[in-house]
């Protein structure tokens, strides 16, 4: 994915979980959305970087976010508990995606016959 597209998608997945709290009869207003935002962004980044994408640095980028821009937001339970809540489900979603991959990559090297130079 490209910056525009992983932004993309972080506004559309922020924008979900603001209308899924919303549903549930919780409110977040447009500040927390935007940390919501900034987290999911920062998280597909470093995805699409390679770096290791784990619970234990899921949890650290949503306190460094948090406790930079808590101030931003009058609905920071609500804002926490989304972060918290997506950090905990990206790993696991990270790791299917990569094994799917892999399990494509592999079926295709042994479709695909071999290339002769």
């Amino acid at each position: 994915m490209n910056e525009r597209e992983i932004a993309e998608l972080a506004a559309w997945t922020a924008k979900s979980i603001r209308d899924t709290v919303t549903d549930a009869g919780r409110e977040l207003d447009d500040a927390g959305e935007s940390i919501i935002r900034e987290y999911i962004q920062t998280c597909l980044r470093k995805r699409e970087r390679g770096d290791k994408i784990s619970l234990e640095t899921c949890s650290q980028l949503v306190t460094e976010i948090f406790l930079r821009r808590r101030n931003e937001t009058t609905t920071e339970l609500e804002t926490f508990n989304a972060m918290m809540i997506f950090g905990s489900k990206f790993p696991a979603f990270v790791e299917e995606n990569q094994r799917a991959r892999d399990a494509e990559a592999a079926r295709l090297a042994t479709e695909i016959p071999p290339v002769k130079v």
